[in-house]
């Protein structure tokens, strides 16, 4: 059975998504294509990237895939913004 979320996990969450937000940036695609390259809802990737919902893990794996950056690197980087 998985408990709660605590604080810290939700910081490092707030942060993945924020890292996930600059990779964006950085990779130059719209949030619009960037919902198109995963194959997913434009108002589902918005949602997760304003933080209006939790971001489960297939979604960061696929949008990790999609930015062409490594899983275990987002978490690095998001790491570092915490």
């Amino acid at each position: 059975m998985m408990g709660r979320m605590t604080q810290e996990d939700e910081r490092l969450q707030a942060a993945v998504v924020d890292q996930i937000n600059a990779e964006l940036g950085a990779s130059g695609l719209t949030m619009k294509a960037f919902a198109s390259k995963m194959g997913r809802p434009y108002d589902s990737t918005r949602n997760y990237l304003r933080k209006e919902r939790a971001l489960p893990f297939g979604i960061f794996f696929e949008m990790s895939s999609a930015l062409d950056v490594a899983p275990d690197e987002i978490i690095r980087r998001a790491r570092q913004r915490m």
